[in-house]
């Protein structure tokens, strides 16, 4: 017993010591490492706890040694150490992802809303990029950019085939910095030269508003850490351009999810003193439960929520929410089924890992993960109305219209009952 925990402490003494090693020491060691692993007694006596074996780590050094000595072109060995941890992590499930220190930066500005940058939303073209459109009054918006032009170049770096992928992450940065866009434009023979000053660009996940017969609808695109505010502020101004709604329209159709705590909050605003949704995963701390607190915004107010097959996570949680508590009536499509927490961690290299975490259930304990949420009625039961011949117009949104039709059909029975009663 003494022999055995002065090995295991030797053994955890030097995963400490490999803990404190740059990256580019590590990489380069690492079949001396593992071999000094091996020949490890705490290893040797394999402990009941593990299940790698010294073949399995042999097998390793094997294949490292091969890759190194034998493939075609010569492999840096921080990629391909890399290449070791993306491979680990993509075999558990097709969440759980090696995020590069550019990638990591991403999920931090998608969390916050927040990101140096333009203002402008662009496509990937072959050799370009597209512009799509820009947020009102951000450098892109005052610059003069419009829909349909193409950037060709970034700081005079031509844009081609090879790179135009990665373009798009040329445009953010400091804000303060100055980024030089070369763009094409239609009807126009001369390139235009534009030189821009980035900034602080701040995104909204949320737009609102009123239609006719006392409607309101609002849509959620994803769950950042400024939605609830932004939903508080949207239902402030419907607060104050009518007494009491005649429903409520909220559109989560191609909404991903985002943060958890955010989609709650949202929930929150509906119910009341209501479990939210809970969540099991292998420790206590990843086993939790979410209720709303007492009260709840437009109390009373039917509410439909439209659903599509890319409604996933943090929209699933909602929908899933206000379905089981009867709560909202769920249209459109079977949502995606993505209902499990990711945790990211930041490395020492810059870099981080994502990794699931937690499974989400829904109140009545349904399961999200694969299953997702089934509407309460389907959008496959309608047909939508056939487009008019030569109408360059955009055709009205048929599953909204067929919610209004359904909520303004709801209050004119709730309207008779309130009548009879008198």
């Amino acid at each position: 017993m003494m022999t055995t925990a002065i090995e295991d402490g030797r053994f955890n003494l030097l995963a400490r010591l490999l803990s404190e090693l740059p990256m580019q020491i590590l990489a380069r060691y690492i079949p001396i490492i593992l071999t000094a692993l091996l020949l490890s007694p705490a290893l040797a006596e394999s402990p009941p706890r593990s299940t790698v074996s010294m073949d399995d780590l042999r097998a390793f050094t094997d294949a490292w040694g091969y890759i190194k000595e034998h493939y075609v072109d010569e492999v840096d060995d921080r990629q391909l150490l890399q290449a070791a941890i993306r491979g680990m992590l993509s075999e558990l499930d097709s969440h759980s992802a090696w995020l590069d220190s550019e990638r990591l930066r991403g999920v931090e500005e998608q969390a916050t809303g927040r990101y140096g940058g333009l203002g402008v939303r662009v496509g990937v073209g072959r050799d370009h990029l597209e512009v799509v459109d820009t947020q009102d009054d951000s450098p892109a918006d005052r610059a003069g950019l419009k829909s349909g032009d193409r950037i060709v170049a970034i700081d005079e770096t031509d844009l081609t085939e090879i790179n135009a992928h990665e373009a798009s992450q040329w445009l953010r940065g400091n804000p303060g910095s100055r980024v030089a866009l070369t763009v094409e434009r239609d009807g126009q023979s001369d390139v235009m030269e534009i030189s821009l000053i980035r900034e602080l660009i701040r995104r909204t996940s949320l737009t609102h508003e009123l239609l006719p017969d006392g409607l309101v609808y609002i849509a959620i695109n994803n769950f950042q850490q400024t939605t609830p505010d932004e939903l508080d502020t949207a239902l402030e101004a419907v607060r104050e351009a009518m007494d009491r709604p005649a429903g409520l329209i909220l559109d989560l159709r191609d909404n991903p999810g985002g943060m958890l705590d955010a989609a709650v909050a949202v929930a929150d605003r509906f119910l009341s003193e209501q479990l939210i949704v809970s969540s099991e995963g292998r420790s206590d701390s990843q086993s939790l439960t979410f209720h709303s607190s007492p009260g709840e915004r437009l109390e009373g107010v039917p509410i439909v929520v439209l659903v599509n097959q890319r409604s996933a996570s943090g929209a699933e949680i909602l929908a899933g929410a206000l379905q089981d508590h009867g709560r909202a009536v769920i249209l459109g499509e079977p949502t995606y089924g993505k209902g499990s927490i990711q945790t990211i961690w930041t490395l020492r290299s810059g870099a981080g890992i994502r990794l699931t975490t937690a499974h989400y259930f829904t109140p009545s304990g349904r399961r999200i993960e694969t299953d997702g949420i089934e509407p309460d009625i389907a959008s496959t039961d309608f047909s939508p109305a056939p487009p008019m011949p030569d109408d360059d117009q955009a055709q009205p949104d048929e599953l909204i219209n067929l919610a209004m039709a359904f909520l303004v059909n709801a209050e004119r029975l709730n309207q008779g009952a309130r009548a009879n009663s008198d």
